[in-house]
């Protein structure tokens, strides 16, 4: 399996389409096997999808990402994780711990406060 990681300064990015750095950690019975980085140079974030795929990558894990993304994604037969934070060695180590939800829950929304009355 191999997993991409979006790489805001070794944490996660918050924004995939932000981004032009990965780490992409090949993982081989439950351990990784290797770690490299791939940059991509500025590209359309559209054409990550086809970047990533070449690279035959299996799972990428970012902080949030456009709704077009993931359905281009799973053309390419890449599932995503998102909603991630922090740094990257620990999310990797979370993840092969079994400590993170895949695939991610369903998002509420949330409302703070009193609830105003409408006229």
């Amino acid at each position: 399996m191999r997993v991409a990681v979006a790489d805001f300064n070794g944490r996660v990015a918050p924004r995939l389409e932000l981004t032009e750095d990965f780490w992409i950690y090949t993982i081989s019975n439950g351990a990784v096997v290797s770690k490299e980085k791939f940059s991509s140079r500025g590209a359309p974030f559209t054409l990550l999808p086809d970047l990533l795929s070449e690279l035959e990558v299996d799972l990428v894990l970012c902080g949030a990402l456009p709704p077009q993304l993931i359905f281009l994604f799973r053309e390419k037969g890449i599932e995503t994780l998102w909603g991630i934070i922090g740094d990257i060695d620990e999310v990797i180590s979370a993840l092969l711990g079994g400590g993170m939800p895949f695939p991610p829950p369903a998002r509420k929304r949330w409302r703070w406060g009193k609830r105003k009355k409408w006229r």
